[in-house]
């Protein structure tokens, strides 16, 4: 049965349509709900209806004797086309619970759903703008969270169609059309153990526009020094380190300013540019202890880093394909004094410019057998230079860095099953495959390559697995940065159970060989029907690495016996200097499972404003339907199913309105932690025993949680992290225990905005909001005690974590 829908019918299919995300869908609602449409259509002939792109979402309700009423629009524009089904979207009430002042705030409040299981990546999530790629991140990091319509997070693997490596999630953010605001924000924040200070003053202007958008962001903080004597540290007298307190610094003195502006405009009607320029210099101060003995006349590191950056972007479409190009330039200047006893100051000076460019190219080759068959092309060129300068006591190391790397990325999705094309009934299948070579210029040529394999068995069951092998280069700076020696460093010697002060050395090292590494992840994402809002996702992760290029890690006596070159003892066998430089480690290897879940729906909306509609917890149960036969192969197809569907949610008529509430919990089950450092050398197991870093093994159990509800104006946050610690054995003191630790904090905010009578009484509150933010609510630190229950001189709570519980209040004013 086909229809045309006049404003009348229209609007019965979307009364019904609502009513039927309401409440289980019945016959004879269904047919109630046909019949009111055809009454309509008898009443007023039918003509055609302008109905907003985001203000319907894809909806299907029976008829009579088997036939169909197909309601379908367009989905929001700007949200990805992609097979793969998205882990979590946000709408605009969504957005607006977590109380983030930026994009950057909202991604450190959604670490727990972008965070990849791969640990490979610099930890961020690939960012797209509207289905497109940005120049970089400088482009989002400062838009406020009022300007996003919807936020998507992808799994990894959908990197790969828009030319990147697949070892991060994909975030994309869908702005309004049009959004103006000029904001003041203001921060003070302390820890309630007093002894720090915090401001934070930051301006910002945004415009977006028909013709594209210009954002400027202004900032200065400012950090007090934070000292020994402001915690409650136990010396041993012994050492006489007491009397030293009032000249060391656990957290330096820091103030920071920073420049931002970004201008992206739409050339025509599919091409678009991009420029973002950036600046920040931070100054900080610290002390070392005292000068000469002296307390009162402390030994200090200064340092300053300058940051000029920038970057260009342009991309559009040539023909079906999309094209984008990006450039980017940016210097990186420190300088560090640090004093040293009888009046000689060490001198450590370098700089770094990064730049590059690359070209992607993604569309359609051509029609296969189950869908169309997609190619993602990348060509990347990246340079860097570094060059430090490091003197102490009349020495002067000098030295030169550079490395040019050409590279080349493609990845081929081909579709395998589509009922839709009358291939096999048992989901979608599709298979992507990727490729990447390399040429470091002081390296030899890497090669990487993967595979993945998504399975839609349903609209709201999708399966996925993926392998991929990678070769990397270690850092220039792992490689050769100057020599950097810091005296008076407190560290824990296994050996002799004691806390002693050495002398470090950090820099690079040359001898440092590429990496090789394997990964293999299996995963499940389910909406399940019968449950409006909940998406639960479950993922198995197994990385293999070879020739890992690391840090110098924890001197257990393991550690010492594989590089006893890099520890100095005097003739009693006390610890006085350790070379930290990196290292390579033979082998290492781990796994994973990591389950979650997101549950959200929303509250308190009006029926002349949408009520009843359905949360923001993942795609409709149903989804769109698009007939029986699919559509002709070389077809503009619908939104797919496992994809994102279209907004009726909470912007049906307008702005969100009523309350929203969610939920979210991550669970991190480690199940094999090893590294080899040296062959001939025991294999370390992180999770039962062995440590590489100061901070122990590796934790068994890691549990996220975060949760929110925001109604009215008025929100609040909770989240919550467990961590189940870990033990390091073999010191003489016999095994180092690193306890359980659990955190909390607290976010409670209020735009004052929508709360009128307020504002009536105090008009300068007109576009307010504000926050307060508690972080560690109950003060918690981690226990690190050895066998006989003793704290370790520098695991003791002040050093450790030395703000502790932490109470921010922040006011920002758009007008």
């Amino acid at each position: 049965m086909t229809m045309s829908c006049s404003p009348l019918s229209l609007r019965a299919a979307l009364l019904a349509a609502t009513a039927s995300l309401a409440v289980p869908a019945q016959a004879d609602t269904a047919k109630a709900a046909a019949d009111a449409a055809t009454a309509a259509d008898t009443a007023q002939p039918a003509q055609p209806v302008a109905v907003p792109a985001d203000s319907i979402e894809n909806t299907v309700f029976g008829g009579e004797e088997g036939d169909e009423i197909i309601v379908t629009a367009p989905r929001l524009a700007g949200q990805l086309d992609t097979d793969i089904k998205a882990e979590a979207e946000l709408d605009e009430a969504a957005i607006a619970s977590y109380g983030a002042s930026n994009v950057s705030e909202l991604l450190e409040a959604l670490a727990p759903q972008t965070r990849s299981g791969r640990g490979r990546g610099s930890g961020r999530p690939v960012i797209l703008v509207n289905g497109r790629r940005v120049g970089g991140f400088g482009e989002v990091r400062n838009l406020p969270p009022d300007a996003i319509a919807k936020v998507e997070i992808f799994p990894e693997e959908v990197a790969l169609q828009y030319g990147y490596s697949a070892d991060e999630r994909v975030v994309n953010l869908v702005l309004k059309p049009n959004f103006r605001q000029i904001a003041l924000e203001g921060e003070a924040g302390i820890p309630t153990q007093g002894g720090r200070f915090h401001s934070e003053l930051e301006p910002s202007f945004l415009a977006i526009g028909e013709k594209g958008r210009v954002n400027i962001n202004g900032g200065w903080e400012h950090r007090t020094m934070l000292r020994e004597t402001d915690r409650d540290i136990a010396y041993d007298p012994a050492t006489g380190r007491a009397a030293e307190a009032p000249a060391r610094s656990l957290l330096p003195a820091t103030d920071e300013y920073k420049l931002d502006a970004t201008i992206q405009r739409s050339l025509d009607k599919v091409t678009d540019a991009s420029i973002n320029l950036r600046f920040d210099q931070t100054d900080s101060l610290s002390w070392l202890g005292p000068r000469n003995g002296d307390a009162n006349d402390p030994l200090t590191r200064d340092s300053r880093s300058r940051n000029l950056s920038g970057t260009a972007s342009v991309n559009g479409m040539l023909g079906d394909w999309r094209w984008s190009a990006t450039g980017n330039y940016a210097d990186a200047d420190s300088r560090i004094f640090t004093d040293r006893n009888a009046g000689a100051r060490d001198r450590f000076d370098s700089s770094q410019q990064s730049f590059g460019g690359n070209a992607n190219l993604s569309g359609t080759v051509t029609e296969g057998w189950a869908g169309p068959i997609r190619l993602s092309m990348t060509g990347s060129y990246s340079g860097i230079r570094f060059d430090s300068r490091s003197e102490r006591s009349g020495d002067v190391t000098l030295t030169e860095l550079s490395r040019d790397t050409p590279s080349v990325f493609g990845s081929l999705t081909v579709p395998l099953l589509d009922p839709e094309y009358d291939v096999a009934n048992i989901g979608r299948v599709s298979l992507t495959l990727s490729g990447q070579t390399q040429k470091p210029s002081d390296f030899q040529s890497l090669v990487n390559w993967g595979a993945s394999l998504n399975w839609g068995v349903t609209d709201s069951l999708s399966l996925l697995a993926s392998f991929n092998s990678d070769e990397a280069a270690p850092g220039i700076q792992q490689l050769g940065a100057a020599p950097l020696v810091t005296p008076a460093v407190t560290y824990y010697d296994f050996q002799t159970g004691q806390t002693v002060e050495i002398t470090t050395t950090t820099g690079g090292n040359p001898f440092l060989l590429a990496e090789r590494r394997r990964d293999l992840k299996l995963g499940v994402n389910w909406s399940p029907p019968m449950v409006e809002g909940l998406n639960l996702s479950v993922n198995y992760n197994r990385n293999v690495s070879h020739d890992t290029a690391e840090s110098f890690p924890l001197l257990t006596p393991e550690i010492e016996a594989a590089f006893p070159d890099r520890v100095t003892r005097d003739a009693g066998g006390v610890l006085v200097a350790l070379d930290q430089r990196p290292v390579n480690f033979n082998r290492s290897e781990n796994s994973q499972i990591r389950w979650g879940l997101n549950f959200g729906k929303s509250f308190g909306q009006s029926d002349e404003r949408g009520g009843g509609r359905r949360g923001e917890g993942g795609p409709p149960p149903g989804g769109a339907r698009e007939g029986a036969g699919g559509p002709p192969p070389g077809a503009a197809r619908g939104p797919r199913p496992g994809g994102s569907g279209g907004g009726m949610r909470g912007r049906m008529f307008g702005g969100p309105q009523g309350g929203r509430w969610q939920v979210s919990l991550y669970h991190t089950l480690r199940l094999t932690d090893t590294a080899l450092i040296r062959p001939g050398v025991p294999e370390l197991d992180r999770l039962n025993g062995s440590a590489t870093g100061n901070n122990g093994g590796s934790n068994r159990h890691l549990v996220e949680l975060d949760g929110g509800v925001f109604y009215k104006g008025v929100g609040a946050r909770f989240s919550a992290k467990y961590d189940s610690g870990s033990r390091v054995t073999g010191g003489t003191a016999g095994d180092l225990h690193f306890g359980d630790l659990a955190t909390f904090n607290l976010r409670m905010f209020v735009d004052l905005n929508q709360k009128p009578k307020i504002t009536e009484a105090l008009p300068f509150l007109k576009g307010s909001r504000l926050r307060l933010a508690i972080d560690n609510i109950f003060d918690a630190q981690r226990r690190i005690s050895d066998a006989n229950g003793v704290v370790p001189f520098n695991y003791q709570p002040g050093y450790i974590d030395p703000l502790g519980r932490y109470i921010e209040i922040e006011w920002r004013k758009s007008f």
